[in-house]
């Protein structure tokens, strides 16, 4: 597989001590992304949208399936694709942030949310496949 950028993603992690949800970020070099505009209809008129693909070749050091990631004390080096999670293209520098707004205050470039996603551990070409917009 082709890979073309290295990507953060921002897993939604429970922190037990401050009893709030943050969003943890694990960076992942050699993926492969591809953006697109897309139109659709809304409410009388055009809205134009970003469509965002990746895919992340597998297997991946610190992989875990989400519902094992979810029952982590600590995320530590571990990282899974959940739906609603977060991602940016390039490298996050700093330490967990609490939602999208954040990132965006301090990064300027591609960043969106994973709308789906698919596990495709099969054949010659596995990998993770993520769908994401806005």
């Amino acid at each position: 597989m082709l890979t073309n950028v290295t990507i953060t993603i921002f897993n939604r992690f429970a922190d037990r001590e401050q009893k709030k949800f943050v969003y943890v970020p694990h960076v992942l070099a050699d993926v492969w992304f591809h953006a697109k505009q897309l139109i659709r209809p809304e409410q009388g008129g055009m809205v134009s949208a970003n469509d965002y693909r990746i895919r992340i070749p597998f297997p991946r050091d610190g992989w875990l399936p989400p519902n094992d990631f979810k029952d982590l004390a600590d995320a530590g080096d571990h990282w899974t694709v959940q739906d609603k999670d977060f991602f940016m293209v390039g490298v996050w520098e700093g330490e967990s942030v609490n939602g999208m707004e954040e990132i965006k205050k301090k990064f300027s470039g591609t960043a969106g949310v994973i709308l789906n996603h698919s596990e495709n551990f099969f054949g010659s070409s596995q990998h993770i496949r993520i769908g994401g917009g806005d």
